[in-house]
């Protein structure tokens, strides 16, 4: 009995150490680590499979696309299942490509809009952790991954997420996002099969 109440002991106490939250040195750490990191990352692609969860519907939405970033503030993520569909940010407006028509925002004239730019490109390359006017950010060990809780302070992005997890690797590249709406409904991002610094063509950054 001594024995498995050693075992348990133990158990939680790695369990403990693996999920421990960062002191404040230790998030300062790893954010200019990210931050170092996200220097040396001239472009980046990777595919990605992303969950939607409502309470209103029985069953998880699945997609399936590949995503495409070259700094600076070009990003692409290109959707191939279950529908063909285009999400594309560049010379700040957004590109939406749906059904062969192309929709153009111009992020520049809207504030809100130029902050979803910031968070979505943010997101992606790490920059969120510096967007101390916006966010507030926690960090955690989470398993295998570092978990960072970001907290929108800007009352209309609020208003769409309560909360993003954004989980780094050993790497420090962004391996999964997860979207948290105020009603519970999330987005749950996955991406693979990264690479880094590779050429990609000029004409993945063309609206049609």
């Amino acid at each position: 009995m001594r024995i498995l109440k050693f075992i348990f002991i133990l158990f939680s106490c790695q369990l403990f150490a693996q999920n421990a939250t960062f002191s404040t040195s230790e998030a300062k750490a790893f954010k200019e680590s990210v931050s170092t990191k996200a220097e040396t990352i001239e472009n980046l692609e990777a595919d990605f499979r992303q969950l939607k969860f409502m309470k209103t519907m029985e069953k998880t939405v699945e997609s399936d696309g590949h995503i495409w970033y070259a700094s600076p503030g070009k990003l692409k993520w290109s959707y191939t299942s279950p529908s063909d569909y285009e999400l594309l940010f560049k010379d700040s407006s957004l590109y939406i490509v749906e059904d062969g028509k192309t929709r153009k925002m111009n992020t520049g004239n809207s504030e809100f809009f130029e902050k979803m730019g910031e968070l979505v490109e943010g997101s992606f390359n790490g920059r969120i952790l510096e967007m101390d006017e916006l966010f507030r950010t926690d960090f955690a060990r989470e398993g295998k991954f570092v978990k960072a809780t970001v907290t929108p302070k800007d009352e209309n992005l609020a208003e769409m997420f309560s909360e993003i997890r954004i989980f780094f690797n050993a790497e420090k590249y962004i391996e999964k996002v997860k979207l948290i709406e105020p009603s519970g409904d999330f987005t749950e991002i996955k991406m693979s099969n990264f690479k880094t610094n590779q050429n990609i063509p000029a004409s993945v950054f063309d609206h049609k």
